[in-house]
């Protein structure tokens, strides 16, 4: 499975805004919310990709953050073992 291929299905099965933490499940860990607060508060990451529901609950906006997911992603080399 490609990148692309994998992002159309989180595309087709995520919905479009989610709580924060809900990140970590979505990505089965693949992608930690805390890495994710950690790099948006070093600059490293878009802070556009969230918005604020009342004082303290993080909503992710789907589309930024699989946009910022996908230029970090790079085809991975399956070692041949036979």
């Amino acid at each position: 499975m490609t990148s692309n291929e994998l992002l159309r299905e989180f595309y087709e099965k995520w919905p479009v805004v989610f709580a924060g933490p809900s990140l970590d499940r979505l990505t089965e860990r693949a992608y930690r919310y805390r890495t994710l607060l950690n790099e948006i508060s070093r600059g490293e990451a878009p802070r556009k990709m969230i918005v604020k529901q009342g004082g303290r609950k993080n909503l992710i906006i789907r589309d930024r953050f699989l946009e910022y997911w996908e230029k970090k992603l790079t085809a991975g080399e399956v070692a041949d073992n036979g």
